[in-house]
């Protein structure tokens, strides 16, 4: 049940942050979208330290799959025409805007894999949450190789 509260909290935090991301100035939607891929950053490391080693608990990975939830429900908010590079620290490539049906593909696919991951981690079936964990990664991966320029 506490789970199920974080995550509807987390969902609620986000649509707030959405609705802000569509008043707010290009560089202001860049530093929302950094926000958002450092959570996603940090609980994939919770999830990786799982998956690999056997690190920290399922409730861990809960609360991290909750949070991904959380913001992959909101994603394409956060990429608003005007936001590609050279805005503040983007890293998001023009390509999105001229290719937008393939953007919200990927984008659907990396939320569907972190769906399932959530539902195998609110479970607490951590054999699930290992087999689904590669998934968001190669859909993330997917998105960045096509849309986000390599860091250098």
């Amino acid at each position: 049940m506490r789970s199920l509260k974080f995550a509807v909290i987390t969902a609620a935090i986000v649509s707030c942050g959405a609705a802000i991301a569509w008043a707010a100035t290009p560089e202001e939607v860049v530093t929302q979208r950094e926000d958002a891929m450092k959570t996603f950053g940090a609980s994939a490391k919770t999830l990786t330290g799982f998956v690999r080693d056997n690190q920290g608990t399922i409730d861990d990975v809960k609360a991290a799959t909750g949070k991904m939830a959380g913001v992959s429900a909101n994603l394409l908010t956060l990429f608003p025409e005007g936001t590609a590079v050279g805005v503040g620290k983007s890293a998001a490539k023009p390509e999105i805007w001229t290719n937008w049906a393939d953007f919200q593909a990927k984008v659907k696919g990396a939320q569907d894999a972190i769906a399932a991951l959530d539902t195998a981690a609110q479970e607490g079936n951590a054999a699930k949450v290992k087999a689904a964990f590669p998934a968001v990664g190669q859909a993330c991966g997917a998105c960045h190789e096509t849309y986000r320029v390599k860091k250098s």
